[in-house]
């Protein structure tokens, strides 16, 4: 899917909030600049997709302090009561869970890490790692969103047919196949579902689920 379905599907969940969730609208942050980006890919060595690119260009995830305190919404905007992080948030996130990934050899393993985790870095996206041991992270995942708990989604920049897509993770591992083929494709998914639990000319009542999805509102 493309950066237009993109901005399309964006357009669409952004109308949706303004409507009957602004609260959590107004805690989203300001988009990222275009540089910032750039600044991003260089410091990871990785190449966004289109997709998350449009995306970031709309809005910069969920101000990190919009939980604390009595916050004037409730829900998520994401399926398993996911919120989008900031890009700060993302490369901080990120970070963390290389470096757990570290901790979970003896140092006498770590070259031997190292070399797995490049081989892996390797393989096409989309190529997951569900039945390993203990939790597996490589620097082509970014994680994109999180549940509050330790699990969230990322997407994988490892070059590929798949490149982009949508993987949900958890403290102790990750999913056995992409959640959803790309950022586009997620917002999608949300869109619709959001249209069709409160349509345009309806209105939106307390505790709306979508399965174990608690959608915005207030």
């Amino acid at each position: 899917m493309s950066a237009a379905e993109t901005l399309e599907a964006w357009s669409r969940i952004d109308a949706w909030l303004a409507r009957h969730a602004p609260g959590y609208r107004a805690h989203l942050n300001a988009p990222v600049v275009a540089e910032e980006l750039r600044q991003a890919e260089r410091q990871l060595g990785v190449v966004f997709s289109p997709d998350l690119t449009a995306w970031w260009s709309r809005m910069n995830g969920l101000a990190p302090d919009a939980r604390s305190g009595a916050p004037s919404y409730q829900g998520h905007l994401l399926p398993e009561y996911n919120d989008p992080y900031p890009l700060a948030q993302v490369l901080e996130r990120r970070a963390l869970h290389l470096e757990a990934v570290g901790e979970t050899v003896p140092p006498s393993l770590a070259d031997q890490l190292a070399a797995w985790l490049t081989r892996c870095g390797e393989d096409p996206a989309g190529t997951l790692y569900p039945d390993e041991a203990s939790a597996v992270w490589l620097p082509q995942w970014l994680p994109l969103a999180g549940d509050g708990m330790g699990g969230g989604l990322f997407t994988d920049l490892r070059p590929g047919e798949l490149h982009g897509c949508v993987v949900r993770f958890t403290r102790t591992g990750h999913a056995a196949e992409p959640e959803w083929t790309s950022v586009a494709g997620m917002l999608t998914f949300v869109a619709d579902a959001l249209s069709d639990v409160a349509p345009d000319n309806g209105d939106l009542g307390d505790g709306t689920h979508i399965g174990r999805w608690p959608v915005p509102r207030g």
